[in-house]
């Protein structure tokens, strides 16, 4: 079922991956958390996508879905879109849902019993699908009345192609 878009609280990046914090998220994500400490297998999917407000403009939203109905949407501002890049490059996303994590810890992540289990979820290969947003942000700017918001988006988006193609 398609929830409401949330937006990260904090973005940071290490050498292998994108970290983002996402505390709206918690209650969304906690039966999946659970499950992947229990050591079930979860098939998961991703997909980038332009949204467009009334009032507000452009947002580009990143959706993660497993099950049949279970999805949820992270959004990025016009403010985020600098990250789209490093993303790209970095090709891991952690999310985060406790920000516990980074304020203390592996210590933050262990349960009563001395096990490891953070509030978080480890999406490989994100960069996959920003071609395609590229091509939807290229065909939505030629109609839009807010064209040079797309082409501002469009040009950072270029640059995750650039950056990617470095990495090899």
């Amino acid at each position: 079922m398609f929830k409401e878009i949330a937006f990260p609280e904090f973005i940071g990046e290490t050498e292998q991956a994108v970290v983002l914090v996402v505390p709206a998220l918690d209650q969304d994500l906690s039966v999946l958390f659970n499950r992947f400490h229990e050591g079930e297998e979860i098939d998961y999917w991703f997909k980038w996508e332009l949204k467009s407000g009334e009032t507000d403009g452009f947002m580009v939203a990143l959706q993660i879905g497993w099950d049949e109905e279970d999805v949820i949407s992270i959004g990025f501002t016009f403010d985020m879109w600098e990250y789209l890049p490093v993303i790209t490059k970095r090709s891991n996303l952690v999310l985060m849902t406790d920000w516990a994590l980074i304020e203390e810890g592996i210590a933050a992540g262990m349960d009563k019993m001395g096990r490891f289990r953070p509030k978080a979820l480890l999406v490989r290969d994100v960069g996959q699908g920003i071609d395609e947003l590229s091509s939807t942000v290229a065909e939505q700017a030629m109609f839009s009345e807010k064209s040079t918001e797309l082409i501002q988006l469009l040009e950072i988006l270029q640059r995750s192609f650039v950056s990617g193609y470095n990495m090899h």
